[in-house]
């Protein structure tokens, strides 16, 4: 079987397909450019890399010392830096294992784990898209500087992913501007 070339958007917010998978590229895109535009980071260079399972159970074993797959690494590059110099670097890389997020689609977890806040405005499915677009958000506020070791931080990533995905699924609805 041949090996399929990766497949790229470039930008701000690029995105690589290193998998075999079919993925909605041009969709996440719109949706993280929505995203970023909308909680102030529409200028940041982000890059979201969607790999497989084995890649990254290595990336996590090399920077986090825990040898399993997750879902999703965020690789923030403005934490400890001052203010000034913040602002001209990227937000960060952002990787993905498309092998758990089609798992996650297949149990609606992330999609339950938003509606314990309230209904959400979702068809009765939850896509490869909507995952993807939720772990982007999760992961992005680690970027930001968010984390959820605590009870009162968690709470307040979970608020934050819930108010990010209603935006974005309002705007895809018509009812956001």
């Amino acid at each position: 079987m041949e090996e399929k070339e990766p497949q790229e958007i470039e930008g701000l917010h690029s995105i690589v397909n290193e998998t075999e998978y079919d993925v909605p590229m041009r969709a996440l895109s719109a949706r993280i450019d929505r995203l970023y535009a909308h909680i102030g980071e529409g200028e940041s260079e982000v890059d979201v890399v969607l790999t497989t399972d084995d890649e990254i159970r290595a990336l996590n074993k090399e920077w986090r010392d825990v040898d399993e797959a997750t879902d999703v690494l965020s690789f923030p590059m403005r934490e400890d830096e001052d203010p000034e110099v913040a602002a001209q670097l990227p937000l960060g890389d952002v990787v993905i294992s498309l092998d758990t997020a089609m798992r996650y689609v297949e149990t609606c977890r992330h999609k339950d784990r938003l509606c314990e806040l309230g209904a959400l405005p979702l068809k009765e499915d939850w896509s490869l898209l909507d995952e993807l677009t939720f772990l982007v958000i999760h992961s992005t506020l680690h970027l930001l500087g968010h984390d959820h070791a605590e009870p009162e931080e968690e709470k307040v990533m979970r608020e934050k992913e819930r108010e990010w995905m209603l935006y974005i699924l309002d705007c895809e609805s018509g009812h956001a501007g």
